[in-house]
């Protein structure tokens, strides 16, 4: 990338501007990669967003946006910065109760569906306190020796759940089967 050796004669507020609209969303990995029984898309670590290494001026900016995310509740050593409002959380099921109770400002997620019927019973009542989510992909994941034609089916409650009432959800949810694409469940399918 050329330097542009005139922008530090800029006004601040267009260099802030600028700071803001150069912010790339990233997937942030949450909690424990699954057991190793099934084949889960598990991502590298996301590397630091490199406007919070580019200079002291878009840092001490920036910071604002970022916060500090704990890859796990016990490894306190690694660690991510988040921007929630443009940032995805990409996590297990398991660790929703987690989530939920340290990051109530996360907009987007990515979750490993292993359980449907957990996630109906447990879990999805745990997004809807998730206040300012707008946007869920569950990745419906299941052991290789159960690949299953019919996997739809466990999910539909759960849509039905969230979207057939009086008051449905604040956000819009997706369920993918990367085993068997392209298939996909949303509001729109699934009603």
């Amino acid at each position: 990338m050329a330097t542009f050796h005139c922008f530090p004669l800029l006004p601040l507020e267009v260099r802030q501007c600028i700071w803001e609209l150069a912010m790339d969303p990233r997937q942030i990995l949450y909690g424990e990669e699954p057991v190793s029984g099934y084949k889960c898309p598990w991502p590298s670590s996301a590397p630091p967003p490199p406007l919070l290494h580019a200079c002291a001026e878009s840092r001490t900016y920036l910071q604002r946006y970022y916060r500090k995310v704990y890859a796990t509740e016990k490894d306190t050593g690694r660690y991510d910065w988040v921007n929630f409002d443009i940032d995805t959380l990409y996590l297990p099921q398991d660790d929703l109760e987690t989530l939920h109770a340290e990051f109530p400002m996360a907009r987007r997620l990515i979750i490993l569906g292993i359980d449907s019927h957990l996630f109906r019973h447990y879990h999805s009542r745990l997004l809807l306190e998730v206040k300012h989510l707008e946007d869920v992909t569950i990745l419906h994941m299941q052991s290789p020796d159960e690949v299953d034609n019919e996997w739809w089916q466990c999910w539909d409650a759960i849509m039905d759940h969230f979207y057939l009432h009086d008051d449905p959800v604040h956000f819009y949810l997706r369920i993918l089967y990367p085993e068997a694409p392209p298939y996909e469940m949303n509001p729109e399918s699934c009603l």
